[in-house]
């Protein structure tokens, strides 16, 4: 930060010393001594140097906003514009583990960096590695975005270590995660996979659901489990260990297609259950398993599942599901920032999660229209020539 002025005021002058100060500080930005991106010195300092109150530096500063030769943002103070390039109002800084490339993470991104640019500010992309025990964060990639000024970040998921590494820089930051508790930020959006349960809750009632089976492969995503027992609904597990070797996405998919297929292969598929997928990869595996099985859903097999709007799983059938939309949170947790970012104060309460609807795959056959006829997979017609 400037802490000088090429400048001075005099009470002889026939000007009064607000129409000094402003002409000082026009004629230092025109001249190029302030030059664009730089910041001018506080209304307090300029006060201090110029030895004249503060009331006169602040409004000097405010008309000079004005009149579009600076820019006020909270927190950092008068930047001075570049007339030959969009100045932008502030900067935020997303920060997300390095292995988070998932498609809710990628549009969750994209979508914020519409929503802040249209808004009028810079956003960027800062990862940090996943935590590993006994080995410290590499934070290069995220002190490289800190290099220039930040006036919020948003950090993706609970991740205490990178909220205090912010706080050492001085950066303040939000959160978006499951867990609650926001501790050391500035503000919360909670992010809520199962805010959609009461209304899987309710539509099992509805249809006389009295077992359901929950596929998962992370304990985080979503357990359904104590909320179904709670209601009177039987519930139980799978809990699979996907390969994530050759890669994240492709490990899950390929661990709902085996647990299918073993299942579907022993004969331990229930046809008075609903299996529910926690993860939308999980379903799109399980559903290939069924259809290499010749099994249909909902006359076979009843499925719900975790479902990312924009994404899938696709399936000829409208799956029941526990939908996610990751522009429609993008756009919450935008309106969120833009609210901090103006006035100081993260709006309480925001929350983004998923939402139920009730498509046709957990409900009985009978239900279905035009529900297909099963396949007869013991004795299959003879192939044409």
């Amino acid at each position: 930060m400037s802490r000088f002025v090429p400048f001075s005021v005099s009470r002889d002058d026939a000007r009064t010393l607000l129409r000094q100060v402003e002409d000082g500080l026009r004629e230092s930005i025109v001249g190029g001594v302030f030059r664009p991106g730089e910041t001018l010195p506080s209304y307090r300092e300029l006060a201090a140097l110029l030895g004249v109150s503060q009331i006169i530096t602040k409004t000097a500063l405010r008309k000079l906003a004005e009149e579009g030769l600076v820019d006020s943002r909270p927190r950092i103070g008068s930047v001075v514009r570049d007339p030959g390039k969009r100045l932008w109002r502030g900067h935020v800084v997303f920060v997300y583990d390095d292995n988070d490339l998932g498609y809710f993470q990628t549009v969750l991104s994209e979508s914020l960096r519409l929503h802040l640019n249209r808004a009028g500010y810079l956003f960027t992309r800062a990862t940090v590695e996943a935590d590993v025990h006994d080995r410290p964060l590499d934070f290069s990639n995220l002190d490289a975005a800190l290099a220039h000024s930040v006036d919020l970040a948003i950090v993706l998921y609970n991740r205490p270590a990178v909220v205090r590494h912010l706080a050492e820089r001085g950066i303040p930051c939000v959160a978006v995660s499951e867990n609650l508790s926001g501790a050391g930020t500035a503000g919360l959006t909670g992010l809520d996979y199962a805010a959609a349960l009461p209304g899987f809750i309710a539509a099992c009632h509805r249809t006389g659901v009295r077992n359901v089976v929950q596929i998962a492969w992370h304990r985080g995503m979503c357990n359904a489990l104590p909320a179904l027992l709670d209601a009177g609904i039987a519930a139980t597990g799978h809990l699979t260990r996907p390969d994530l070797s050759g890669g994240k996405l492709i490990g899950v998919e390929k661990a709902g297609y085996e647990l299918f297929r073993r299942l579907a292969a022993t004969g331990q598929l229930r046809a008075d259950a609903v299996y529910l997928f926690t993860d939308d990869y999980l379903a799109r595996g399980a559903l290939l398993a069924m259809a290499h099985a010749g099994l249909d859903t909902p006359r076979d097999v009843r499925i719900a599942t975790l479902f990312n709007k924009g994404l899938g799983p696709f399936h000829p059938r409208e799956l029941s599901r526990m939908e996610v939309d990751p522009q429609a949170s993008a756009a919450i947790v935008a309106d969120a920032a833009i609210a901090f970012l103006r006035t100081g104060h993260y709006p309480e309460n925001t929350v983004i999660g998923s939402v139920w609807h009730d498509g046709e795959t957990m409900f009985p056959p009978s239900a279905v229209r035009g529900s297909p006829r099963r396949r007869n997979t013991t004795n299959p017609p003879p192939e044409r020539p």
